[in-house]
């Protein structure tokens, strides 16, 4: 059912599934407070339990948001940025998009 869809689509989807939930915000939240990357414990994220936090670490590596190895004391893991930047592109994109078509349908 997804090839009925563009690329755009498809892709600003598989980034929105991973922060579609706000604890997976919180998460990136904290990840990017720490600057470059988080490396030993995982980070902490009131009010989430730390295997709370792996499970949502774990859906951000997934997505590609997030890159590294997560897992206890010898956790390292930072924020993609190339991935991350191409997000935000096709959010922009997106958001020109509906913008566009209200345009549109305000001139007809």
């Amino acid at each position: 059912m997804s090839e009925n869809f563009g690329h755009l689509e498809q892709e600003l989807a598989h980034f929105t599934r991973a922060i579609g939930h706000p604890a997976r915000v919180a998460v990136l939240l904290a990840i990017a407070k720490q600057k470059k990357e988080v490396e030993g414990e995982v980070i902490d994220v009131p009010p989430l339990s730390k295997s709370t936090v792996i499970q949502h670490l774990l859906e951000l590596k997934r997505a590609g948001l997030i890159n590294g190895r997560i897992f206890g004391t010898k956790s390292k893991y930072w924020i993609d940025e190339e991935k991350f930047e191409r997000f935000k592109t096709l959010f922009s994109e997106f958001i020109q998009s509906v913008e566009a078509e209200q345009e549109k349908q305000l001139r007809s």
